[in-house]
């Protein structure tokens, strides 16, 4: 057994908030062919939460694997098919998993909804994230979804915030972006965007 390996079982037996912590780099560095073979049944069984380490294993394997599991999720509001969805876009570049993703948002339960806008959030930016993001911000009722794409829109438009001025009139956007009205936040959109 490989040091990796010995670091990888130690981590998938972990539980809790040590097993919400993830895995480590070092978990996948040095495996021999038969553990890779292993780790990637077992990061199969933990899927869609361990889907960014079956790239790391096995990128054209996971491709396919992670492909037919996403197709299998889509749809369940306490799945996180998003972040296969994610991983997806970023290892093929096909525009079907992101706008997959911006599609099955109204899917997800409030708890998951700020997660989705932060998961498009780390994509680069585009047209359709920029439209998904003003979207939320004009239409959703949970907060927390409403202020990260706030947050992520001004972002994605490169809001400039160097200066103590510019930080200054970000969070101020920020803040009428969020308000509870809508009249606000439909008026600081037509100002940024």
């Amino acid at each position: 057994m490989t040091t990796a390996f010995d670091t990888f079982m130690v981590q998938y037996r972990m539980t809790g908030s040590e097993k919400a912590d993830g895995y480590t780099r070092d978990a996948f560095d040095g495996l021999t062919e038969s553990e890779s073979e292993t780790v990637f049944s077992l990061l199969e069984t933990e899927l869609p939460f361990s889907v960014r380490w079956l790239f790391v294993v096995d990128p054209v394997r996971a491709y396919e694997v992670v492909k037919i599991a996403e197709a299998k999720m889509r749809g369940d509001s306490y799945r996180a098919p998003y972040l296969l969805q994610e991983q997806l876009f970023i290892h093929s570049g096909d525009m079907q998993y992101l706008r997959r993703m911006l599609e099955d948002y109204p899917v997800y339960v409030d708890e998951q909804k700020a997660s989705v806008v932060n998961t498009v959030g780390r994509l680069p930016a585009h047209q359709d994230t920029i439209d998904f993001f003003k979207k939320i911000i004009l239409f959703e009722t949970d907060s927390d979804a409403v202020f990260h794409a706030a947050n992520e829109l001004l972002i994605a438009l490169a809001f400039p915030r160097q200066s103590e001025s510019e930080k200054q009139q970000y969070r101020q956007f920020l803040k009428q972006l969020t308000d509870e009205s809508a009249e606000v936040r439909s008026h600081a959109l037509e100002q940024i965007v």
